[in-house]
């Protein structure tokens, strides 16, 4: 039985080595690690499961690359990426941008062209219906937000006692509170509360305040010792964004047209 066991495990090599042979794209394709830590949708969805936008958007470079490329989508948090980044260790980072990253000149890391529109839109449950006008439109308000976010120009007026604030642990969870009305008002990413809105059918029960919090774009970082690869997905998300395909999937996940550059 044993010798039976090696000759099996013996074929199995053989196998695939033949495959690897005959098909360029196992053999000698490179693996690009692409690090997410926007671990909320519609960015990850279900990690065990690997859905989400991130998964799509490394699957759609990975076909395009005809056997170049493998992108390999990981999971973690803000910190760790940071250490990955202080190591120089190679890889991407998706639905980043440069203000973020301590890189508003673009001289540390590779940028490629925006990927996605996005802005903090101001949400408040439907019998508030608040429109922002500014930090002091908030005061006496009820901020709901996600424990350890920073909110530029609330967070001030919070230490001052002049907006309340109650902390939950997703983004999910601010859109449980604002729309059961626990809390008066949330600063949300558009992309993630447009696709709770549709998940959890809220139409009706969260109101968006026309005046956003503020704008901006998420780009790829890529790390320097990667240009080649910056420079391939440059060509490739030009191709990519003209597809009905890519449209397809943004839409799915309630992302507006207005949102794809």
């Amino acid at each position: 039985m044993p010798a039976l066991t090696q000759l099996l495990r013996r074929a199995l090599v053989c196998l695939m080595l033949t495959a690897a042979v005959l098909n360029p794209a196992i053999a000698g394709a490179q693996d690009i690690r692409v690090w997410v830590y926007h671990n909320f949708p519609p960015f990850i969805v279900d990690e065990d499961r690997r859905t989400g936008l991130s998964y799509d958007l490394a699957a759609l470079l990975t076909e395009r690359s005809d056997g170049r490329y493998r992108f390999i989508v990981s999971v973690l948090p803000r910190q760790r990426l940071n250490l990955k980044i202080a190591d120089d260790v190679p890889g991407i980072v998706l639905w980043a941008n440069p203000a973020w990253f301590g890189d508003a000149e673009q001289t540390r890391f590779g940028w490629t062209a925006p990927v996605l529109n996005d802005r903090n839109d101001v949400i408040s449950a439907a019998q508030v219906q608040l429109e922002y006008d500014g930090p002091q439109s908030l005061a006496g308000q009820t901020l709901v937000g996600v424990q350890g976010h920073r909110y530029p120009g609330v967070d001030s007026l919070v230490d001052d006692g002049v907006v309340t604030r109650v902390d939950v642990t997703s983004e999910e969870a601010v859109l449980h509170f604002i729309a059961s009305a626990r809390g008066d008002v949330a600063i949300i990413a558009s992309s993630a509360a447009r696709y709770y809105v549709r998940a959890m059918a809220l139409d009706g029960a969260v109101h968006f305040s026309e005046p956003v919090h503020s704008q901006y774009q998420r780009s790829i970082l890529v790390q320097p010792q990667l240009e080649p690869v910056r420079d391939y997905i440059d060509q490739a998300l030009a191709q990519i964004r003209l597809t009905e395909q890519w449209r397809g999937i943004a839409d799915a996940y309630g992302l507006p047209p207005e949102q794809l550059p």
